[in-house]
């Protein structure tokens, strides 16, 4: 029996408190509180919900009640304000990630959907440090803290969703473009990261505008071929009408970065930062990420049981 299977209740317990936090952590500032509620919804939610399909059977059958226990801490450190509580969750993505890194094979480093689903498990692990240096008052760099807060909130969401269904539509429908979307988002989200620091310091300000166009152009091809699933018959309705929100969500949210990435270039058409972290931040963490993987689950169930 799987984890998920046997604690197949725990994603009901995670929403509930995830809306619960909403309620906690209204005294947040309002310039960081819906980053850290998006952030939130990926360690408590999304990241659970996606254990069938990252095939995390090797884990022991108590690691998805500590995982969100672990999450369940984030929002006490912003309640306390202090990183103690922070510790658990970035030990529990680190051990994730050793273990997808221990378990993968050369197969693994040949073939781009699997080299997509592994990094789903190891970035989350990034932004888990870069969350620890926020509530540790960390400036890394000189960085702002909230700049260290979206970094962290970049990986948990690009750095998680956008590799997870990447590599899961590159292995159900294996071609060019989905190898070139998973390509291109491994590419993508660790460039878009190097070309802030870039421009932070003033240095190689190409970097940036290169990193967002590289992770778009992979980001839409995944819109793409999630919208072409939900135009797929063989699909329960629910199904489908997840994947469609799921690849239009994306689709606008990669627009919308894309005219960000682009400010120095075309300001007259990027949203401010507080409007792209709302606007940007809700379509790929709500509209993609958990319409996406509700929709994933729904095919996985139908595949297994048709």
């Amino acid at each position: 029996m799987k984890a998920e299977d046997k604690f197949k209740y725990e994603w009901l317990v995670a929403a509930l408190a995830w809306v619960a936090q909403l309620w906690a952590l209204k005294s947040l500032p309002s310039d960081s509180y819906w980053v850290v509620m998006l952030l939130l919804l990926s360690a408590c939610l999304l990241m659970p919900l996606s254990r069938r399909l990252l095939d995390c059977e090797s884990q022991q059958t108590w690691w998805p009640r500590v995982e969100l226990g672990c999450a369940l801490l984030i929002a006490v450190s912003f309640i306390a304000n202090t990183v103690v509580y922070i510790i658990p969750w970035l030990l529990i993505r680190s051990a994730a990630a050793l273990e997808a890194l221990g378990n993968c094979r050369k197969k693994t480093l040949d073939n781009s959907a699997e080299l997509a689903l592994l990094s789903a498990r190891v970035f989350p692990a990034i932004g888990a440090a870069w969350l620890v240096a926020n509530r540790a008052n960390w400036t890394p760099w000189g960085f702002d803290p909230l700049i260290v807060l979206l970094t962290a909130a970049h990986f948990h969401h690009a750095g998680f969703t956008l590799p997870l269904m990447a590599g899961l539509n590159a292995k159900a429908k294996p071609g060019c473009w989905t190898r070139f979307s998973c390509v291109a988002i491994l590419l993508g989200v660790p460039l878009v990261a190097v070309g802030i620091t870039c421009t932070h310091f003033g240095v190689l300000k190409f970097v940036e505008p290169f990193g967002v166009t590289i992770l778009v152009m992979g980001a839409l091809g995944v819109a793409l071929s999630q919208m072409r699933r939900g135009l797929e018959k063989k699909h329960p309705n629910w199904t489908r009408f997840g994947f469609l929100i799921s690849g239009a969500s994306l689709f606008i949210a990669m627009l919308l970065a894309l005219s960000f990435g682009l400010r120095y270039l075309i300001p007259n058409y990027a949203l401010t930062m507080p409007q792209m972290w709302m606007i940007h931040g809700t379509l790929n963490a709500i509209g993609f990420g958990l319409c996406g993987i509700l929709a994933w689950r729904g095919a996985s169930k139908q595949a297994e049981h048709p």
